[in-house]
């Protein structure tokens, strides 16, 4: 029998299993690997399948800050235990401010607190430092500098178990299709026909955990689908964008990464934008569909506009393509991180569509639950705790 099985090979669920390695043996790892086609695949999916999300310490969240900056202060040793595996490129973060709103000044009194690298910049200011953006005389930015930018999801994940596996934790590349508690302990049963035994699971399964019953309790996660569109960035175009930091807008909610190489050796700028419009997913049918389906074009007609008038250099680019991820929302706007069965089953789930940059120290927090560890940590528990009903 094991001592822990983490269900979810994704960002939270592989910082746990690596965490949980440290401190016992018994680990196991489940979770599907990438789908080589989406459109034959007729398993599950993940939010991860990209190459990157934006890293930073500024939240007006103190909990998402700390938690970032934690983090954060953990890539370089996670790349260097991992056998060199990089993941972590520091190419800055702006936030650009919205007339009558205070998210920049909360941002930068909790960054300014947390020792974050920032300086406030006025339209002027912006400009001259990043002269291809294009903005309104009324702008407002807050820049981070050391140890912001943006991580490669997949990559980050790959170091993660590489680490557990070092450290003796077994990895099952397989589907989790139920959890039960037993006299002993916890039964999972795989899509493959296998069944794993264990004395707890830890189930980190984000946005499909609620549609695959996978919690004994539910959630009540509000799952939407979000567009997202790229743009291929030629070398004419790469040159005009040197030195584009990461962008948060928040006026209109978009996060924008610069130009970074996909697997296919090109290089792409990204946006995404969540939206009223965004597909509502409730059930397993859902959210598979609409991993297969190409997004909303409609959205992507309205990010390329928005994103072109930002950067104009961009509008030079030929080639523009949209994909699909889906954002888990808690009742908290915080991770549950807690035991739906005490002793036997617990959860790490809800990224609340920022979970990337925090994914490391989430994941400590819920190895340190199922450890039995204390729990030193800038976040109180119970401020991750599920609701009780």
């Amino acid at each position: 029998m094991h001592r822990v099985i983490v269900i979810g090979r994704g960002l939270i669920g592989s910082a746990v299993c690596r965490h949980l390695s440290e401190q016992m043996d018994g680990v196991v790892l489940l979770g599907p690997e990438e789908p080589a086609d989406r459109q034959t695949h007729t398993g599950v999916f993940a939010s991860h399948y990209d190459e990157g999300r934006m890293t930073r310490i500024v939240d007006p969240d103190p909990a998402w800050a700390v938690t970032a900056k934690r983090s954060i202060e953990r890539y370089a040793d996670l790349e260097a235990r991992s056998g060199g595996i990089p993941f972590f490129t520091n190419a800055g973060y702006l936030g650009i401010g919205a007339p009558g709103s205070d998210y920049l000044d909360r941002s930068e009194a909790v960054g300014r607190e947390l020792g974050a690298d920032i300086t406030r910049l006025d339209a002027a200011g912006i400009r001259q430092r990043f002269p291809f953006l294009k903005v309104p005389d009324d702008a407002d930015g807050l820049h981070e500098g050391n140890r912001a930018g943006h991580i490669s999801p997949r990559a980050m994940i790959r170091a993660q178990i590489a680490i557990a596996r070092q450290q003796g934790a077994e990895i099952v590349a397989d589907e989790a299709r139920a959890v039960r508690v037993t006299a002993n302990g916890v039964e999972v049963e795989t899509a493959g026909g296998a069944t794993l035994r264990a004395e707890q699971a830890l189930v980190a399964t984000g946005a499909f955990t609620d549609a695959c019953g996978l919690s004994p309790v539910d959630l009540d996660l509000r799952v939407f689908g979000r567009t997202v569109v790229l743009a291929r960035i030629e070398d004419d175009v790469m040159a005009e964008l040197e030195g584009m930091p990461t962008l948060g807008h928040a006026g209109t909610g978009a996060y924008i990464l610069p130009p970074i190489r996909y697997p296919d050796g090109r290089r792409y700028l990204k946006i995404g934008i969540g939206t009223t419009a965004d597909a509502d997913l409730r059930s397993l049918a859902d959210l598979t569909g609409w991993f297969k389906s190409s997004g909303s074009e409609a959205n992507r007609r309205d990010f390329q506009a928005f994103l072109t008038a930002l950067v104009p250099a961009l509008q030079r680019c030929r080639d523009w393509h949209t994909d699909t991820c889906a954002v888990a929302w808690t009742g908290t706007g915080l991770p549950y991180i807690d035991y739906a069965v005490d002793g036997r089953i617990a959860v790490a789930v809800g990224g609340n569509g920022k979970g990337a940059k925090s994914s490391d120290d989430w994941g400590w927090l819920a190895a340190q639950l199922v450890a039995g560890g204390d729990w030193d940590h800038p976040v109180p528990r119970d401020r991750l705790r599920l609701p009780r009903r």
